[in-house]
């Protein structure tokens, strides 16, 4: 397998937002952010991280309305809501109420209201998303917790630069992992930063169907050839590297390579697949992941 060295994109928006701050500031900024992201089931306020931070809570309202374009509990109960959407999205065996106090409701009922007035929909509803609607769906309806920005979301507007070429890959195989749901989040749970030697493979004339009947492949391409039971053939690939933090950047970075390709009118391989491996993980609470994505084309 080819080994090409690329710079990694970071898709995620506090890293551009916060680029034009002194450093001494960045610094504190920072540490705010790290803390509403690892602290959602505590429910604290953001005056109480920015003084934590080191911050004035006014400075910090101040300044963080006016680079983020929203408040500081704004940003805080959006995040709330990406988590608690991404757990019902998954279909993680836990109830809703689990789900609301993890994510820093008091009651199922708080949850319920905020889904109901920021998306429109229930909680059930939400988890039918996640197995009836297609890939395309989902994405649309999870970008509306992205993050705003003058016009797009900040997402959007950072995946119109993500660096994107063309690679010839030779056949590639990979030893199949048993999962009853191949999500990437469960798959970062189990294996960890073993997940440096995974590859999903999806089919791309699947790709306009809904969730439960997409056979998305997981395996593992380290283990020696002779225990291969999966093959992806030779081609041309529309490949990015891309550093992310949230669902709605993975969904965002396909969107922008489908739409470069079509861009660029590449003629994307219907009979073959997806590719997703992963380059690199952080397991923390507040890690990303690196993937390589690479889109068929002929």
């Amino acid at each position: 397998m080819p080994d090409h060295v690329k710079p990694v994109f970071k898709l995620v928006p506090e890293i551009a937002l916060l680029a034009s701050l002194p450093k001494h500031l960045k610094k504190r900024f920072v540490l705010a952010l790290k803390k509403m992201h690892e602290e959602p089931s505590e429910s604290r306020s953001w005056e109480n991280i920015a003084a934590d931070s080191a911050i004035s809570p006014y400075h910090f309202h101040r300044q963080f309305t006016e680079l983020f374009h929203e408040t500081p509990g704004q940003y805080m109960s959006r995040l709330r809501l990406q988590l608690a959407v991404n757990l019902l999205l998954n279909d993680h065996p836990i109830s809703v109420l689990e789900i609301a106090q993890h994510c820093g409701f008091t009651t199922s009922q708080a949850l319920a209201k905020a889904l109901k007035r920021e998306l429109g929909l229930t909680a059930k509803q939400i988890r039918k998303i996640g197995t009836e609607s297609t890939p395309r769906e989902t994405s649309d309806f999870i970008a509306k917790l992205a993050h705003p920005g003058l016009q797009y979301s900040v997402e959007t507007e950072l995946a119109k630069s993500i660096p994107m070429e063309q690679v010839w890959y030779p056949k590639r195989g990979m030893k199949k992992i048993a999962l009853d749901n191949p999500d990437w989040d469960r798959v970062f749970a189990k294996y960890g930063h073993r997940s440096v030697r995974l590859l999903g493979a999806t089919p791309i004339n699947q790709l306009e169907k809904s969730w439960s009947h997409i056979e998305t492949v997981i395996g593992d391409w380290q283990v020696d050839h002779a225990r291969y039971d999966f093959i992806i053939p030779e081609g041309y690939y529309l490949c990015a590297e891309v550093y992310l933090l949230s669902d709605i950047a993975y969904s965002t970075a396909l969107e922008a390579l489908f739409d470069i390709a079509k861009q660029q009118q590449l003629e994307i391989d219907e009979r073959a697949f997806l590719v997703e491996m992963i380059r690199d993980i952080e397991p923390t609470l507040t890690g990303g992941v690196t993937f390589s994505f690479q889109l068929p084309i002929r």
